[in-house]
């Protein structure tokens, strides 16, 4: 009481144009990984869970895994050696299973998908509410000065007709932030399954997001 109010605590949604929430989480391996670890990467974080239809769409399609071949290769590129690398991250705030089930179940997912993707266990929700998370797929990629970029839908498919060959609002971002480019549109509604938050009351719902106002235009 009378202190100065945390950092969380004053900001209770990440920002587009701001600092991205730190986070610690563990993944299925047990390692820990913190945002810092990642300082002078592009960071991508999709709110994961396996049990959600979009979310097993995206995943079993092979976008996902298109996704990160793609970024591999944007950012491998020979020509232009000093292009920073990519981090793909998976969160899984889901709490409405016991926590060894959701970190199981998601880490045999992953496994059965073949990619080198670390699933982040935020099982009390911290670090999605941080974030805003919503939806299953949300997505979020950092600068590598820290900064939120991009948040929101993964690809305006979101009936999965286009399947792995779908156009995604995270590499087109990568690619207008390598460019140095404006990063337009920098949020999209978010579509997908609500996010499995312990209950708690609407209390401990996060807070949506408010939508980035447009620059102004001279």
């Amino acid at each position: 009481p009378g202190g100065v109010p945390s950092q969380l605590e004053k900001k209770k949604v990440a920002e587009i144009g701001e600092e991205a929430p730190a986070f610690e989480l563990q993944d299925q391996h047990g390692k820990k990984h913190t945002l810092a670890d990642y300082k002078g990467k592009v960071v991508v974080l999709e709110w994961f869970n396996e049990t959600c239809p979009f979310c097993k769409q995206v995943w079993d399609s092979g976008l996902i895994g298109q996704i990160n071949a793609d970024l591999k290769n944007l950012c491998q590129n020979p020509d232009s050696p000093s292009l920073p690398s990519v981090v793909y991250l998976a969160i899984n705030s889901s709490a409405n299973r016991p926590a060894e089930e959701v970190l199981k179940s998601g880490a045999e997912f992953i496994e059965e998908a073949e990619l080198e993707i670390p699933m982040l266990l935020d099982y009390d929700g911290k670090v999605g509410k941080a974030y805003g998370a919503r939806t299953t797929p949300h997505m979020f990629v950092i600068d590598t000065e820290g900064t939120l970029v991009y948040q929101g839908a993964l690809s305006d498919d979101r009936r999965g007709k286009e399947g792995k060959d779908a156009d995604t609002h995270v590499v087109r971002a990568i690619h207008q932030l390598i460019k140095g480019e404006e990063i337009l549109p920098n949020y999209v509604q978010p579509w997908g399954c609500s996010v499995k938050y312990a209950r708690g009351g609407k209390k401990d719902r996060p807070d949506r997001p408010r939508r980035p106002r447009p620059p102004v235009r001279p």
